[in-house]
């Protein structure tokens, strides 16, 4: 990586949403585009950095920090004053941890690529509070959000992971299945609603993307390059994208494939705040 980094790499692209909601289709649909690259998810290993960011920048840290930075050269070398001393003594301060994580990002995720690509990612093990320390790390970063109805998130997800085969037949095992379906609920909520603050805190910085618009091939697409400040592709090549069939699968077996026909009763049944689930329902453009 250059020194100074591209304007565009000043833009990175960040696609969050839950799994099973199609990020994977909407990361290869942003890679139509020439000049953007979206990779792919990292296993969530950014919380940590993101974390210690959000912890740094703590009003109380930051001042210890500084102070401490000042003291530094009380212990380098021999430690002459053995009375006095400051626990916080460091060689660095919030902004040089920060700049320090900034640069890392960038290195890591432009390698190989030339200035005039602009970058990003999609992953879906996000929360506000990393989507808002990458946020700030990146002050012209944009942030696509991505979602699936949730009866539809649901129904997919609940066969995909685990080995568990459910007895729809038993009071147990209905039981045991609205349980999890109420779990996955709760973590839809949750997660949507902290995107939802930070798009109505960032409204120009933020893009919302339900999953029907890539299934449908409706006109969000090309809307959303343009929200993006990019080109819009030629709508055969998004359309080859769209009918491609690769990506994520739907991993369940013979016994769960049966079930995800009667996993709509069991919905049904499942108890949430139906009007949090109306207001992000609203704002994505989703049924509720």
């Amino acid at each position: 990586m250059s020194d100074t980094s591209s304007d565009r790499w000043e833009s990175p692209i960040f696609v969050a949403s839950l799994g099973r909601s199609g990020s994977t289709l909407l990361q290869r649909v942003l890679n139509v585009h020439p000049q953007v690259t979206i990779w792919g998810e990292h296993g969530g290993m950014l919380k940590g950095i993101t974390e210690a960011c959000t912890a740094l920048q703590h009003e109380a840290n930051t001042k210890n920090l500084e102070s401490g930075r000042e003291l530094r050269d009380s212990v380098v070398g021999e430690l002459t004053d053995k009375e006095n001393f400051y626990p916080w003594v460091s060689p660095f301060t919030t902004s040089d941890v920060v700049g320090a994580f900034r640069a890392t990002l960038l290195d890591l995720f432009t390698r190989g690529l030339s200035p005039e690509i602009r970058w990003g990612f999609k992953e879906i093990r996000y929360d506000e509070a990393v989507l808002r320390a990458l946020m700030s790390l990146f002050p012209k970063a944009h942030l696509v959000m991505l979602a699936r109805d949730l009866e539809g998130h649901v129904s997919s997800r609940f066969f995909a992971f685990g080995n568990r085969d459910y007895d729809f037949d038993s009071d147990e095992g209905r039981a045991d299945a609205k349980k999890k379906v109420e779990n996955m609920t709760e973590g839809w909520l949750r997660r949507y609603e902290g995107m939802l603050k930070i798009a109505e805190e960032m409204p120009e910085r933020c893009s919302y993307v339900a999953y029907s618009d890539l299934v449908n091939g409706s006109e969000r697409i090309p809307a959303l390059f343009r929200e993006l400040g990019e080109s819009v592709p030629d709508a055969a090549s998004i359309s080859e994208v769209l009918q491609a069939k690769a990506g994520s699968s739907f991993r369940h077996n013979s016994i769960a494939r049966s079930n995800r026909a009667r996993l709509p009763e069991i919905f049904e049944t499942a108890e949430f705040d139906r009007s949090r689930h109306a207001v992000i329902a609203s704002a994505f453009g989703l049924p509720s």
